[in-house]
């Protein structure tokens, strides 16, 4: 039923109007006190579960439309099918799922659903995105606070600065003065937006939460469970929300800079600026918790995992790979290889029959390669080479279309959504964005020379040739495991 009326259902029907004390669950319908009392003393109603009614209104409107009765037959719901996850009545299995196979009966799915693992799961995936906003709205108001300071900091300087100067510099410093401005309440303006959001977000959160405690206390099994979905579709939501946030570096620690021209003290003739002001956007140091990304079913098969002492390699092919020094490797999607020839300077492109493609000559010594399937492209890092950098190969074009500067040198290299991670020597490991080319650490501990890089889900694996380890990080950079090959 849509709403739940508050008069007597019993009642109703003999056209009297008295309102509801109690709603029984097995019923669907509220009671009043006489009736209420017939209904506990009757032999076929005396075991229904009743709540006071105004418990009953507590919980939310679109809980309330879930009941025990198929809505289209009128009849209880007695099946649920696993195939299209819904309730289902003895005609409905005749009339839309006669073709189904996947049938359990609706008691045994929904035994126990308030203390199920997968209840739990959802109350703490929902604590875990409110702590996560809480996080980042902190950040974020703190952010807008040392915005401030540093703005007013600038300033002062700026003052300073023009107080030493002649009248020449009026406009020039009225010029700045309005750029800093311009730019303090553009950022303002971005983070007020985004506190805003995260605002809102908690509320739904809180909302939710709310929600939850009053399901558990109040819903029946039925209506839990066919809300549960319907939660976790928020929860994902707001999860989707948090990671659209990291993803696109918005919550980033920010700061006015500025730059006095050195040239004002002497030749004033020459000034055409008063100085510069920009954003400075670093790595914010918050580490968002992510349980899971989402729950995909409720009722998920268990798949026996293989040990990896029983996994097994069997030799398909073998490629002349033409050169002496063959370091770095990599598979395209459409099955062609590529190899770095170190000392050759060069990368060897191989189709699917381990025959050579084409090559392309680096300007460098190619340590590593990776793959990059959105462009077509290659991810090429200069090992030791005197020039630092990691080079992009056009596939298409078979040669370079652009070089990315860096201040260290770079050995393994690996992809993470349009991320390229490399290890960078005494720099530890690091991340570019390929979107534009900024460049942040995620570990800085100092590694050894020549070092490999793989990434799986979450984590970067790293390897090092000296100690004869496998390190895992986290994408924040948090040692999960380290494993050490013994010696032979």
């Amino acid at each position: 039923m849509a709403t739940a009326s508050k008069s007597c259902g019993v009642c109703e029907l003999r056209h009297i109007t008295k309102p509801s004390i109690v709603w029984c669950t097995e019923c669907d319908e509220g009671l009043c006190t006489e009736c209420n009392e017939h209904h506990s003393l009757s032999k076929s109603s005396r075991s229904h579960c009743v709540i006071p009614f105004t418990e009953y209104q507590k919980l939310p409107a679109d809980i309330l439309k879930f009941t025990q009765y198929c809505t289209k037959h009128d009849k209880k719901y007695q099946i649920y099918c696993q195939k299209h996850e819904c309730p289902c009545c003895s005609k409905c299995i005749v009339e839309s799922h006669n073709e189904c196979r996947d049938f359990v009966e609706l008691d045994d799915v929904i035994h126990n659903v308030k203390t199920s693992d997968a209840m739990c799961e959802l109350e703490e995936t929902l604590a875990e995105v409110s702590e996560n906003l809480k996080q980042i709205r902190k950040h974020q108001q703190d952010n807008l606070t040392k915005f401030k300071e540093s703005r007013k900091g600038i300033e002062t300087e700026i003052k300073k600065t023009r107080k030493k100067i002649n009248d020449h510099l009026d406009k020039l410093q009225e010029d700045l003065m309005k750029k800093l401005y311009a730019e303090e309440e553009k950022e303002n303006s971005k983070i007020c937006q985004l506190l805003s959001s995260l605002e809102r977000k908690e509320t739904e959160i809180a909302e939710c939460q709310r929600n939850i405690l009053n399901i558990k206390q109040h819903a029946t099994d039925l209506q839990v469970f066919l809300s549960m979905k319907k939660i976790e579709d928020d929860v994902y939501s707001k999860n989707k929300f948090i990671q659209s946030l990291e993803e696109d570096k918005i919550f980033t620690k920010t700061s006015l800079s500025y730059k006095i021209n050195t040239s004002i003290q002497n030749i004033m003739s020459d000034i055409r600026s008063f100085g510069d002001v920009r954003i400075e956007t670093k790595s914010c140091d918050i580490v968002i918790t992510r349980k899971k990304a989402k729950q995909a079913q409720m009722m998920v098969p268990t798949v026996q995992s293989r040990p990896i002492e029983n996994i097994t390699f069997t030799k398909q092919n073998t490629i002349n790979a033409q050169g002496n020094s063959i370091y770095g490797c990599c598979m395209f999607t459409d099955g062609r290889m590529a190899f770095t020839d170190y000392y050759d300077s060069k990368v060897i492109v191989f189709n699917m029959k381990g025959l050579k493609d084409f090559e392309v000559k680096m300007p460098f010594y190619p340590f590593d390669l990776v793959f990059i399937s959105e462009d077509n492209t290659l991810a090429v890092t200069s090992g030791h080479s005197r020039k630092k950098c990691i080079t992009i190969i056009d596939l298409e074009k078979k040669q370079i279309k652009k070089t990315i500067s860096l201040d260290s040198y770079s050995y393994g290299i690996a992809l993470k959504d349009n991320r390229l991670i490399y290890s960078a020597e005494d720099k530890g490991i690091r991340m570019v964005n390929l979107s534009d080319e900024s460049i942040s650490d995620v570990v800085r501990d100092k590694m050894a020379f020549e070092n490999n890089i793989a990434t799986f889900r979450d984590n970067i694996y790293h390897t090092n040739n000296e100690t004869n380890t496998v390190t895992c990080y986290n994408l924040q950079g948090e040692i999960q495991w380290t494993f050490q090959m013994k010696a032979y």
